[in-house]
């Protein structure tokens, strides 16, 4: 029985001390900053810089302690972990439970030699131990010892893949290559996250600065036909943001499946390698954003059981493809996935366009006149109708589904273009809704549900005919005869 037993590197207590310290930063910064440390005799700020050494020598010995107390050993089977400062936890984690180690080389972690590992069972939301910081040689010994998957596993086990299918030492490598990693940075989806960011930030201006009045000095100090400008500026800022974060993600994106496991590695200032198993994999998702539908791109994720798809760290199976290397990349990596190059695809029959180009449309004019007959200016919302019924029209033009064996195949648009690949064995349940007009037309809404996460992945199909709803229902149920 394999016997190790060991602590935290000492760098350790300051990556806690640190942790602790980010999080004072803003609360401290918002005091000292505050109007109140500019009124009276000076003591306030005094008292206030007093509280923030208070605030920095605790977090200190609170990282110190951390370090002291915290243990480790690997005997009987299992991983044991003690830790706490004032109360002890102990934790102890079968060896056959655990479904992944991932590694994290932050920036601190890198000038010293030093690992972050994290533990994760199955099933589980967060990871079940955390070991700050281990030496590199450390790291790699302890997960050799606790890596999942030894274990042979059956044919019957969900996501195992068939014996004698493959060669018994099975390693293949994909790498992002430095042109698709721009391309997907300047085009990717994440510049509505860095609009509401920074929208967010904005709105706190005045409350963090009360006594400089932010907004009302550049309303004074800009003419109004520099507001346009400035906005456009704003929204720059955030797709420069955007690119930028989703450059330092992605970069040295590599993703190699070792046997029944995919190993995914990226990150250029903090590196993260993350290990997926085949069968925590539920559905794949290959997106295609409108730009990257013009020159023949996808992003592929995948909905996986547990933290990394939550906290959006393995989702990514890999950001940036050519439709035509689609194919052999599944065929590969997630073969369970595999669908045939030419499925039979169900297009929606041409009732359907009325389900989604009217309601959209006609919600949005009646609430244009109601506002206008408040301000006259709000008429002006109708002008947004036509677009919003072509973008209704380009969604019911990209919906679908297949059925190819056990595999169902669902086809929708947001504003990306979404197929959805969901094993048989995967679906958690089916349901059918039917709203007035669909009623009228014959048609119903189709909703897919895997496991994911905590809370599930969901997935949509509106305007399909009720027989192939039933359809769809009766080859769920019947799924224990397959």
């Amino acid at each position: 029985m394999k016997t190790s037993s060991g602590r935290l590197h000492p760098f350790a207590a300051v990556l806690v001390s640190l942790q602790i310290v980010k999080g004072l930063i803003v609360p401290l910064l918002v005091i000292l900053l505050s109007k109140h440390s500019h009124s009276g005799t000076g003591a306030p700020i005094y008292f206030q810089v007093g509280w923030s050494l208070v605030a920095l020598a605790g977090s200190i010995v609170w990282g110190f302690l951390s370090w002291r107390r915290f243990r480790y050993e690997v005997s009987d089977g299992q991983l044991k972990v003690i830790q706490g400062v004032f109360v002890q936890k102990k934790s102890f984690i079968p060896l056959e439970r655990i479904q992944s180690v991932d590694l994290t080389e932050g920036v601190l972690h890198r000038l010293f030699g030093l690992v972050r590992v994290e533990v994760q069972t199955a099933g589980g939301q967060k990871p079940e131990a955390v070991f700050p910081a281990l030496a590199r040689g450390e790291a790699a010994r302890l997960r050799s010892m606790l890596e999942p998957g030894k274990a042979p596993q059956g044919q019957g086990q969900p996501g195992a893949v068939p014996a004698g299918s493959e060669p018994p030492k099975l390693r293949m490598t994909y790498k992002l290559p430095a042109g698709s990693l721009f391309v997907a940075a300047l085009t990717t989806g994440g510049f509505g996250v860095s609009v509401s960011l920074l929208t967010a930030a904005m709105s706190k201006l005045d409350e963090m600065f009360p006594d400089f009045h932010v907004y009302r000095y550049l309303w004074n100090a800009l003419d109004a036909a520099m507001i346009p400008l400035f906005a456009l500026g704003i929204l720059l800022l955030a797709w420069m943001i955007s690119t930028i974060v989703s450059i330092l993600k992605f970069a040295n994106f590599t993703i190699t499946r070792k046997e029944n496991k995919l190993l995914l590695t990226r990150g250029l200032l903090e590196r993260r390698q993350v290990t997926v198993p085949l069968r925590r994999i539920q559905a794949i998702r290959i997106v295609e954003e409108p730009l990257w539908q013009l020159f023949g791109f996808s992003a592929i994720y995948a909905e996986t059981v547990g933290y990394g798809a939550q906290k959006g760290e393995n989702a990514h199976l890999f950001p940036l493809l050519r439709n035509r290397e689609l194919g052999e990349f599944v065929k590969r990596m997630t073969p369970q996935f595999e669908v045939p190059a030419s499925p039979e695809h169900h297009a929606l029959p041409r009732r359907a366009l009325w389900c989604y180009a009217l309601p959209a449309p006609l919600v949005l004019a009646l609430a244009a006149i109601a506002a206008g007959l408040i301000a006259p200016w709000a008429y002006a919302g109708l002008l947004l109708c036509p677009p919003v019924m072509i973008w209704q029209w380009w969604r019911y033009r990209s919906a679908g589904w297949s059925r190819e064996g056990r595999l169902l195949v669902i086809r929708f648009r947001r504003l990306a273009k979404t197929t959805a690949v969901i094993p048989l064995s995967r679906v958690q349940s089916v349901s059918v809704e039917t709203g007035p007009l669909q009623r009228r037309l014959g048609l119903s809404t189709l909703r897919v549900a895997v496991a994911s996460s905590g809370r599930g992945a969901f997935f949509r199909l509106a305007g399909l005919p009720e027989p192939e709803a039933r359809e769809l229902v009766r080859w769920y149920r019947d799924r224990n005869k397959r």
